[in-house]
């Protein structure tokens, strides 16, 4: 996905680069298709511009996005490495290369580039949620908050940097913080950085204060937002649960356990317990016996996010 900030940062790094001579024009389009998502229109612009321009940053690096918009990932791979190797100082090239190296698990050389980016270019907003993001994906929450906080001062209105600080607020106990932070995310949730998780995200924080009216505001939408996704449901079903509204709390739960989860967030032990303690309530306990015993068969799987 093709966030903005990348391709405003994209188009600064173009500055002086006299490989670049001549295709202004053709880089301006590109930018403006990328900023649409329009893959196609960007690969039509630059492929011709390959030839006559091969050490071209912005040519590498645009085209790659195009190309890793349409999930073309080793010619987007092979394009980093070719901006990065024929301008190792652009920012531009060190984030892509630096994305597509995260991308790859190799996050510590992805780090080295992102870090370089940020201190060759401090206005860098692409920059900072790039290396945000590392952090985050890292758990070194204080430092993933340090640059989203960076981005939103750059970039006040991006909802997604905004999310992205609460989540890493909210686990260092920065409960006000974070609460700003995801109202303010909300605030500012329209156009293409649209973040479609935030109202889940802030449901949840107001289900763990226990103010369930507000929580059962945003978890409502997020089913609106998200009705494909385990989570959701899995959270929502608890909502209702604590509500006392015991049918709507078997249907969300049951709906959860049908959603596949790649991601490992909620497993399928946590869905069956929730079961067991719905029919409890619901004074089933033929059907609360079962998913008792499936819970108690069920194991849980290792996951490449809690891998060091």
């Amino acid at each position: 996905m093709i966030h903005l900030l990348l391709v405003a940062a994209f188009w600064a790094g173009l500055a002086d680069d006299t490989a670049c001579d001549g295709v202004g024009p053709e880089l301006q389009a590109a930018a403006k298709a990328l900023e649409a998502k329009d893959f196609t229109q960007t690969q039509r612009i630059l492929e011709p511009l390959q030839g006559d321009h091969p050490k071209c940053s912005g040519v590498m690096v645009a085209l790659g996005r195009a190309y890793l918009g349409q999930a073309a990932y080793l010619r987007a791979s092979t394009l980093s490495e070719l901006a990065l190797l024929n301008s190792p100082d652009d920012p531009s090239a060190l984030l892509f290369r630096g994305e597509m190296l995260a991308m790859q698990g190799k996050t510590p050389q992805a780090e080295e580039l992102v870090q370089k980016a940020c201190r060759l270019e401090p206005n860098n907003a692409a920059a900072h949620f790039q290396l945000g993001v590392i952090f985050d994906q890292t758990r070194r929450r204080r430092q993933a908050a340090e640059e989203f906080q960076i981005v939103v001062k750059l970039k006040p209105a991006d909802p997604q940097a905004w999310d992205y600080l609460a989540l890493n607020l909210e686990p260092m106990g920065e409960i006000a913080k974070a609460e700003a932070a995801y109202q303010q995310g909300i605030a500012a949730n329209t156009g293409p950085n649209f973040d479609g998780f935030l109202d889940y995200n802030y449901g949840r924080l107001l289900f763990k204060l226990n103010r369930l009216a507000e929580s059962k505001q945003h978890l409502d939408k997020a089913l609106e937002l998200a009705p494909n996704v385990r989570a959701v449901f899995y959270d929502h079903a608890k909502l209702n649960l604590r509500l006392g509204k015991l049918e709507d709390a078997r249907r969300d739960a049951e709906r959860a356990g049908k959603l596949a989860d790649p991601g490992g967030f909620i497993l399928d032990l946590q869905i069956y317990s929730l079961l067991a303690t719905i029919y409890t309530r619901l004074g089933e306990s033929a059907l609360a016996q079962e998913y008792i015993d499936l819970a108690e068969r069920s194991s849980v799987p290792l996951r490449s996010r809690d891998r060091k």
